[in-house]
């Protein structure tokens, strides 16, 4: 971060919070942090937690997910999707994604709805929000919860709908990796629910809203998933300039998506209008991906393969028994996609040139 007046803003944050009668507990710029974000998403409820991956734990929990329940969960994502639901005692029952959009792809979900199913979780991939229209229709009749994982997609929206506008629950990470990211590990749930709020404000202070007070009752059983009043410090002053950094992200990834089309055997990710897409990472598909890496890596630029195994081949989920073909579109995915770069601070001249290696590599020998 660049500017003066942000750093100095922020380590005054931080003295402010070490002089603080609530330091460690919940301070106070937590509890603004959280207003401002509630702000900014038009969303009423938002309870910061001290991972993306606490805040699947804790929604799923909220959503009365027990032992033995199933939830739906799609083949491509970060681990901690369906491992929150594994690590409960839950069934995380994959589904495969769409060839389209890498999102889960609502016509499979209803064949794996059965009488366990307690909820689904729908991935919004590289900043593109799933279908969450067809999700919530197909949830509202089958009586089941919806969880949103918005780790990638913190300023995107359907169909003018932000995150946490479809799902009961939504979930965010402040990894420093994302759009909205601070420095070190961080989350919250957004929910418009009153009393799913009530539930995981309980859950993630020992099962007590008076848990500083040694020697009192515990009404449920909870844990210690805190967000840092120091990350929230960070967030707070890059609240300030996420719309700025999102513009660019944005700029980024339409200059891949006009430059790169009809270029070798690439795959573009489609861009329907009712999806207002934050820009996180630009996907293609290629046989040579590769081999495009590596050209790219030579030239200083961090192009990423995301997601190589899908989620049903983890040896950590061997034993629901999915085999090689159980789910074609997400395996194509692992071994196509290269995530591009597009990253707010890389200029314009820096993304053609992007453009510039990978045209090349597709150039006719001489």
């Amino acid at each position: 971060m660049k500017d003066l007046f942000s750093q100095f803003k922020i380590l005054l944050s931080f003295w402010n919070i070490l002089k603080s009668k609530d330091f460690p507990w919940e301070n106070q710029i937590v509890r603004d942090l959280e207003k401002k974000l509630s702000d900014y998403l038009e969303i009423p409820h938002v309870l910061g937690v001290a991972s993306g991956t606490d805040a699947l734990i804790l929604a799923l929990k909220a959503c009365d997910v027990k032992p033995g329940d199933e939830v739906i969960v799609p083949a491509i994502s970060f681990v901690s999707t369906a491992g929150a639901v594994a690590w409960i005692g839950a069934k995380p029952v994959f589904i495969d994604i769409e060839s389209a959009s890498f999102n889960i792809d609502p016509q499979k979900v209803e064949s794996a709805v059965t009488p366990k199913t307690k909820a689904i979780i729908a991935v919004h991939l590289n900043g593109r929000m799933a279908d969450m229209e067809a999700i919530r229709q197909l949830a509202d009749s089958k009586a089941l919860m919806v969880v949103e994982d918005a780790a990638h997609a913190f300023g995107s929206k359907y169909k003018g709908g932000s995150i946490g506008y479809y799902g009961d629950l939504a979930c965010l990470s402040f990894n420093p990796t994302k759009v909205f990211g601070g420095c070190g590990d961080g989350g919250a749930i957004i929910t418009k629910n009153a009393e799913l709020a009530r539930k995981i404000s309980l859950f993630r202070t020992y099962g007590s809203p008076r848990y500083q007070e040694f020697g009192i009752n515990h009404p449920i059983i909870g844990t210690a998933s805190h967000l840092s009043p120091f990350q929230a410090a960070i967030l707070d002053t890059k609240l300030r300039s996420v719309q700025r950094v999102t513009e660019k992200t944005r700029q980024n990834y339409f200059l891949y998506s006009e430059l790169l089309k009809r270029v070798g055997d690439l795959v573009l990710p489609s861009n329907p209008s009712e999806y207002f897409i934050n820009g996180y990472r630009f996907p293609i598909l290629s046989k040579k991906r590769d081999e495009l890496r590596l050209l790219l890596k030579k030239q200083g630029f961090d192009a990423r393969i995301q997601y190589n195994v899908p989620l049903p081949y983890f040896e950590a989920f061997q034993y629901l028994g999915h085999k090689k073909g159980d789910f074609p579109n997400a395996e194509k995915l692992a071994n196509e996609v290269l995530c591009l770069p597009t990253n707010y601070r890389l200029a314009e001249e820096e993304v053609k040139e992007v453009i510039r290696i990978i045209k090349k590599c597709f150039a006719p020998a001489n």
